[in-house]
């Protein structure tokens, strides 16, 4: 088995049992996390391609990523956040998926105002459909308003 095919293995091994490789990863935050307000930024090595993409999400979180198909870099999000500039995600998600198990909102203005796309608790996928690729600047736990 060559190196590259064990990586990827062994990646989707770990990723199937909810681990997570720490020397694939590498967590970054901008802000400090609070209970109320908590996210976590990583990055992974390019030739890790089960990694780049929805498999990082880990359970209990809502997730968004920098490009399509779980790609690019990738915030987790545990509670509503007004904006993401602070995390340097603002106006860049591509594709989202939700681990959380309920229903997310996401939004094209700060503080949850603008276009408001509600994501299903079990979502995995692209914005680009909805017209809201690199348009996402607040999210949070629960429905759009009426």
């Amino acid at each position: 088995m060559s190196a590259s095919k064990f990586r990827m293995t062994a990646a989707c091994m770990a990723a199937a049992a909810g681990l997570t490789l720490t020397a694939l990863t590498v967590p970054v935050a901008s802000a400090a996390p609070s209970a109320k307000n908590a996210a976590v930024v990583a990055t992974v090595p390019a030739h890790t391609e089960v990694l780049r993409s929805y498999a990082r999400c880990g359970a209990g979180n809502f997730c968004l990523f920098e490009h399509i198909n779980g790609t690019g870099r990738a915030v987790g999000l545990h509670g509503a956040r007004g904006t993401l500039g602070s995390l340097k995600f603002d106006k860049i998600t591509s594709s989202i998926r939700n681990r959380n198990g309920k229903i997310w909102s996401v939004y094209s203005g700060t503080n949850f105002t603008g276009r408001c796309l509600p994501v299903a608790a079990t979502y995995s996928g692209n914005v680009t459909q909805y017209g809201l690729n690199d348009h996402i600047r607040s999210a949070r736990p629960g429905r759009c308003p009426a």
